[in-house]
């Protein structure tokens, strides 16, 4: 359970972070945003969750690019940050959008093979059946 002090700093790593990311030359046009900040209570890692609104992106060299300027930007941070010790930043690339994705592409698949069985109505069925 995170606990008020880690949710401010995970939020004032997010707002440094976003910035010392969008001045970077190395990311540009790669359109990575950070989903989340995972950080454990003695705040010596922040695990930053990444996705990117371009698909074709290749996560490996995203990753890449993103641990070149680790040390630059903890640094950076750690000026602003005023906490005794700077978090070790880890990235990662967040999978949860691709995940959701795919178990909405599941249910759909799983009512069309129902709706065909008989066994689950239309949708225009279950709505208009109240009158």
């Amino acid at each position: 359970m995170p606990t008020r002090r880690t949710v401010r700093v995970a939020e004032v790593l997010r707002k440094e972070l976003s910035a010392c990311m969008s001045q970077s030359l190395d990311l540009e046009g790669l359109l990575i945003t950070i989903s989340s900040i995972d950080l454990p209570p003695d705040m010596k890692q922040a695990f930053i969750y990444v996705s990117t609104l371009n698909p074709e992106v290749d996560q490996t060299h995203a990753l890449k690019l993103l641990n070149r300027n680790r040390a630059h930007w903890q640094s950076s941070i750690g000026r602003r940050l005023g906490t005794k010790f700077t978090p070790q930043l880890h990235f990662r690339f967040d999978d949860a959008i691709e995940r959701g994705d795919r178990v909405m592409e599941i249910l759909t698949q799983l009512e069309r093979e129902q709706r065909a069985a008989g066994i689950v109505p239309a949708k225009a069925d279950v709505k208009g059946g109240g009158k």
